[in-house]
């Protein structure tokens, strides 16, 4: 499991999410429980949200605020190569940054994949 939280790290950072707020942290935990199961892949926010509204003892719309933050500063200085390799077609042009569900999703599925090996 260590790896996949490494991975998670790793892929937040070249993204370009600052390791200094909250919504770093709440992306690391949710993206971790997306890739190490199936079933949340699809219905995140309304059972992820209120897990980490109880682990971090604040509410669910706090997180999903967070979370929607730390994706758009970090959108403007993310790994352009990268971000093109996990993204590719889901966003409409270049500029889009990213809703939290299709962040989410997408990072996780990317991980999910290309990183299987070292799981």
């Amino acid at each position: 499991m260590n790896n996949v939280v490494a991975i998670i790290v790793k892929t937040l950072l070249n993204l370009g999410i600052a390791p200094n707020t909250k919504g770093y942290h709440y992306l690391r935990d949710i993206i971790f429980m997306c890739v190490t199961s199936d079933e949340h892949i699809t219905n995140f926010s309304k059972t992820l949200y209120a897990k980490l509204a109880d682990k971090y003892q604040t509410s669910e719309c706090s997180i999903e605020r967070a979370v929607r933050h730390a994706i758009k500063s970090g959108w403007y200085r993310h790994n352009e190569e990268l971000a093109e390799k996990i993204f590719m077609n889901t966003l409409q042009s270049t500029n889009d940054i990213p809703t939290n569900s299709v962040f989410i999703s997408t990072v996780s599925e990317w991980i999910r994949i290309n990183c299987a090996d070292l799981m």
